[in-house]
């Protein structure tokens, strides 16, 4: 087992430990639900017509047929449809007792005031019959769903005015550098302006997690300590940037040891971002990521993002599509899981981009996709399938 299918290992067995809070059911999108939904009653309540038509007895669909009358959406009808009649029916309203086929308006023909036929004997059924989406008490959606649009629609059909999701942790971004500027300076001589904290809280924003906090600290350990103490006070998580590897002025690691938290990893083996923490004391938590753009991305897509759904109770499985590659691939060292940005083009193949490794964050600009090269594959040719998965 390579060391990111060892983390994957570790982030399944993690639990849910964010309580759950009742939210207005349009404040719920993209939260984690934390409730089993079940129906309130049969959808669709009543047998309801598919379309504009006409109701009838299938039996008389060969004759002409004397209207009744109209019935829209909202009405229920109280005519009793006999032999060799019918009633004109809009789309949702309920269809009268008795009849079993509704015919399209346009294979209809009007024969006077009140007389049709329909030009289609083999026409279908055309009628949403009763309970047949589903059925009271019925489990509509799990907990642990992040809710989407559809699920927003299931919400409001079963009656769900409020529903109750994780609370939203209180989350504190601290990118690290000395050589860091804002982006609203211009860069002196070895400095650079800082691109990770608008990514990664873009990422958050993504989730609909709260930001508290973002803030830039230059590699001076003892700032750094007291500015991650005070984060620490007034957050559930804290995510570095930077300050995760080896070198002389990584300072976040051995921040992280002198105040007890527990790390569970240091490397993730992919590539690019190897050198990432994920820690844990009582109920706060630390992500450290890299300071390389590419890195953090790569590394909140694909571990991250994974920890903080689970500690929201999220059953959450990333969108991983098979596709094949249009170009030759090839790398030197494949002790590792390569994540290489791509675009899946408009036929579904993947092209390829110029990319020069972590620190190339204009790459991402043109990528909409993240290529997984598994470990000890060196090479891939042209037509070879490959897992891709959408940014």
């Amino acid at each position: 087992m390579n060391k990111f299918e060892e983390i994957q290992g570790v982030i399944n067995n993690m639990q849910a430990v964010f309580a759950s809070e009742e939210v207005a059911l349009d404040k719920a999108f993209n939260r984690v639900l934390r409730e089993d939904i079940l129906a309130d009653m049969d959808m669709p309540p009543f047998h309801k017509s598919a379309m504009d038509g006409y109701a009838c007895h299938r039996d008389d669909i060969n004759n002409e047929l004397e209207v009744l009358g109209v019935i829209q959406a909202g009405m229920v009808s109280s005519k009793k449809v006999g032999k060799n009649q019918c009633v004109k029916i809009m789309t949702g309203a309920a269809v009268p007792d008795g009849c079993d086929c509704v015919f399209k308006v346009e294979d209809s023909e009007k024969i006077s005031e009140n007389r049709v036929c329909c030009l289609n004997p083999k026409t279908f059924h055309n009628i949403c019959f009763r309970g047949e989406d589903y059925q009271k008490g019925e489990l509509l959606i799990k907990s642990g769903t992040i809710i989407n649009t559809p699920q927003m629609a299931v919400l409001s059909g079963a009656g769900y005015a409020g529903v109750q999701v994780s609370r939203r942790p209180k989350i504190t971004v601290i990118s690290t550098g000395t050589e860091l500027v804002h982006p609203s300076e211009t860069p002196k001589p070895g400095q650079i302006r800082n691109s990770n904290t608008n990514q990664l809280v873009t990422q958050l924003y993504k989730m609909n997690l709260e930001v508290i906090d973002t803030l830039l600290l230059a590699d001076d350990y003892e700032n750094l300590k007291i500015h991650f103490l005070e984060s620490l006070e007034k957050s559930d998580i804290v995510i570095f940037t930077g300050g995760a590897s080896v070198g002389d002025f990584d300072f976040i690691p051995e921040l992280l040891k002198e105040l007890g938290f527990q790390i569970f990893w240091d490397r993730t083996g992919i590539k690019p971002g190897n050198p990432m923490t994920f820690s844990q004391k009582g109920m706060k938590y630390v992500l450290g990521l890299s300071g390389n753009p590419v890195s953090s991305l790569a590394q909140f897509e694909f571990i991250a993002k994974p920890v903080i759904y689970k500690l929201l109770g999220a059953n959450f499985r990333p969108l991983r599509i098979l596709s094949t590659i249009n170009f030759d691939y090839h790398r030197k060292n494949a002790d590792r899981l390569a994540i290489v940005p791509v675009i899946i083009n408009e036929e579904g193949t993947v092209d390829e981009i110029s990319f020069h490794g972590s620190a190339h964050i204009n790459a991402l600009v043109s990528a909409n996709a993240l290529l997984e090269v598994p470990t000890e594959i060196n090479h891939l040719e042209k037509g070879t399938p490959v897992h891709v998965r959408p940014l």
